[in-house]
Formats: C-alpha cells, sequence, structure tokens
C-alpha cells in the first residue's frame, strides 16, 4: 500500500492486480526525462556532435513514452470504460484528456529535434529547450494523477493477465538492442520485488543475460548522456 494510503488507493494486496509496476515505469520516465531540457540548453552552439546524443536520447525516451501511452489507450481505457461506475468514468476521460496534451506538446517537440541536430544554433536550442519543459510538466501533472486515482481503480477492476498483456505491448516495441540498458534504468529506480517479478515473466536466457548486462547498460548511457 503506497504511503498514508486508505485501503481503496492500495496498488496491490489480496484480491488486487499488482500494478505497482507502471509506477516503476513513470519512475524510469522521470529520472530518463527530468533533466532534458537543461541537457538541450547546455549543448553549446553549433556542437553537432553533443546535439546529436541529446537529440538521441530524446527521441528514444519519448519514442518510448508514446508506446507506453499507446497501450493504455488501446487496452487500459476501454476497459475500464466498460467495468467502472458511471461516476468513475470522468477520471479516465480525463487521463485520455491528459495524453491529448502530452502527445500534443510531444508532437511539437518530436517535429523540433531533427533542425536542432543538424543545425544547434542558439535560437534552436531555445526553441527546443522551452518546448521540452513545457512538455515535462504536462507529463508530471498527467502521471501524478494516473498514480494517485486511476491505478488504484485499475488494481481493483482490471485481472492480473489483462494488465500483464498492457506492459507486454510495452516490452514488445522496446528495440532489442536497447532493452538491457531499459532495464538497467528499471534496477536503478524499481522496487527489487517489482524487478523480480519482471524477470520471472522473461525466458530464463534472457534472465541471466539482463541480470549481467542491465545494470552496466544503464551505467554506460547515463555516463554518455547525462555526465559527459
Amino acid at each position: 500500500m503506497t504511503k498514508n494510503a486508505t485501503p481503496g488507493d492500495a496498488l496491490h494486496g489480496p484480491g488486487l492486480t499488482d500494478v505497482r509496476d507502471m509506477v516503476m515505469a513513470h519512475d524510469a520516465f522521470r529520472r530518463a526525462l527530468r533533466s532534458s531540457a537543461s541537457l538541450v540548453s547546455a549543448v553549446n552552439e553549433g556542437d553537432r556532435k553533443r546535439a546529436g546524443v541529446v537529440a538521441g536520447h530524446l527521441e528514444l525516451m519519448l519514442g518510448l513514452l508514446v508506446h507506453h501511452h499507446e497501450g493504455e489507450d488501446v487496452l487500459l481505457w476501454p476497459m475500464l470504460l466498460e467495468r467502472v461506475p458511471e461516476e468513475l468514468a470522468p477520471l479516465v476521460r480525463l487521463m485520455q484528456s491528459q495524453h491529448e496534451a502530452v502527445h500534443g506538446m510531444l508532437d511539437e517537440v518530436t517535429a523540433l529535434i531533427p533542425p536542432w541536430r543538424v543545425n544547434p544554433t542558439s535560437a534552436a536550442r531555445s526553441r527546443l529547450a522551452d518546448r521540452v519543459e513545457h512538455l515535462l510538466v504536462l507529463l508530471e501533472e498527467h502521471l501524478r494523477d494516473e498514480e494517485k486515482h486511476l491505478l488504484p481503480v485499475a488494481a481493483r477492476t482490471v485481472t492480473q493477465p489483462e494488465w500483464d498483456a498492457v506492459a507486454e505491448r510495452n516490452l514488445k516495441s522496446l528495440p532489442p538492442s536497447k532493452a538491457p540498458m531499459v532495464f538497467g534504468l528499471f534496477m536503478e529506480v524499481g522496487d527489487p520485488e517489482i524487478i523480480a517479478q519482471q524477470l520471472v515473466k522473461a525466458p530464463a536466457p534472457v534472465r541471466l543475460l539482463l541480470r549481467l548486462t542491465a545494470r552496466p547498460a544503464w551505467r554506460r548511457y547515463q555516463a554518455r548522456v547525462f555526465d559527459a
């Protein structure tokens, strides 16, 4: 149960679907994206090499965010709208409208990345950093509302196999070459119990590979993107 939560706020427990992996995914996005505006702002004018690194980071993480939200849009929201009491339906629709706002801003950011990557002028840098900052404000509001209001409803309403299908859809969208790094990010922000649950779902060779490579892959990525 979350801190200071009432029984109706629980994200796992007897009779409930364990939805805590969604919080882990949210925390991974927070960790990977929270300094993105600063990363853009720190790139010197004309530094194409560094702009390429930061642009690649943004494109990867924002692409993962799109797939994460698409999984909810396709599988989760329709299911909840069928099952929740009428008085909770506006909450689900709020989540949908927040997705729309986030993705409208995400489209703006995505359009600004390629020209900045090719020609990292100070003007292009400022426009991109501003839009990234605005995106992060919208995203944090949505993640916070989803965790506080929607996930407890999902824990009571969605079965574990149905919930796992959303996570499986998101995992299939992950480029295989990036899987160790992303799982290393999960290992940095996630509860060990949740990490163990996710590993159990993978075939034995994949589990071994992730145990050996995930943390080092994330550390290398972190050094290249954040610590340069």
